[in-house]
């Protein structure tokens, strides 16, 4: 039996992966069309521990990243979740979620549309004009911080960094608080949604994988009620326009509105 959000969901909190946002010609990361597959060198230049040298390489990945994402805008799924009224905890760093209308989105792993000081310690941040290039100024960024004069880097977390605490703290709330956890764009049998599926399931949601070829651990009874196959760019929609129309009658809806309560 196919699964759509009821009445009765009004927190719903969206966990989305690179998959939703491949649409717009991003592709993945992972596989064997991934990018670090296709690119064994620039993956290597995207370990912490290549910094400062690696900045370069980091502005035209993820400073292209941004532009492309910019120039194609969200995907279908992006606004179907900002429409549902969803919160968001993403894996990604390309701001579609924001650009289709969503306002509380946890960014796991950074904004490849927003740069940073490379000193930690160093507070300066500031949005990016996506452009094409090997150097920050080519995305509308000081190549010296203002601050501090240390390098300036996309705001994006590398291999061996921390996430930032801010994001996972706000994850972990949206999770607790979710009465409808639903992951696209991802397997849900990695990190992080490996762990947070679980979460939000033992603290009373129910959990849903949408995915266009789900994998075989996610049907086995684990940490989902309901995995859908399909396109998450149809499946989104869908929900959506059941969710307006509810909302638009009384007698299907009686105690009003479509939209959850905001956490």
């Amino acid at each position: 039996m196919s699964f759509r959000p009821g009445p009765q969901h009004r927190r719903i909190v969206v966990l989305s992966g690179a998959g939703l946002s491949a649409r717009t010609g991003l592709g993945t990361f992972r596989g064997p069309d991934g990018l670090w597959s296709l690119d064994p060198q620039l993956e290597e230049a995207m370990h912490a521990s290549a910094l400062p040298g690696s900045i370069p390489a980091l502005w035209r990945v993820w400073g292209d990243m941004a532009r492309v994402a910019a120039a194609h805008g969200p995907t279908p799924g992006h606004f179907a979740i900002a429409r549902m009224g969803a919160q968001v905890i993403t894996q990604n760093v390309d701001g579609l979620h924001q650009a289709a209308g969503s306002e509380d989105v946890a960014e796991l792993h950074g904004s490849a549309r927003r740069a940073v000081c490379l000193d930690p310690r160093c507070p300066w941040s500031a949005p990016l004009v996506p452009g094409e290039g090997d150097r920050a100024e080519d995305h509308g960024a000081p190549s010296a911080c203002p601050v501090c004069g240390a390098p300036t880097r996309p705001d994006v977390v590398l291999f061996d960094e921390q996430l930032p605490a801010a994001a996972i703290d706000r994850a972990l709330a949206l999770t607790r608080a979710a009465d409808l956890f639903v992951v696209v764009g991802s397997s849900g049998v990695v990190m992080p949604a490996a762990q947070l599926a679980p979460r939000a399931r033992a603290a009373g949601a129910t959990t849903v994988l949408v995915d266009i070829d789900p994998p075989r651990e996610a049907s086995r009874g684990g940490s989902f009620d309901h995995v859908l196959r399909g396109d998450a760019h149809e499946v989104l929609p869908d929900w959506e326009r059941a969710r307006r129309d509810v909302a638009a009658n009384p007698f299907l809806d009686p105690f009003g509105g479509g939209r959850p309560a905001q956490m």
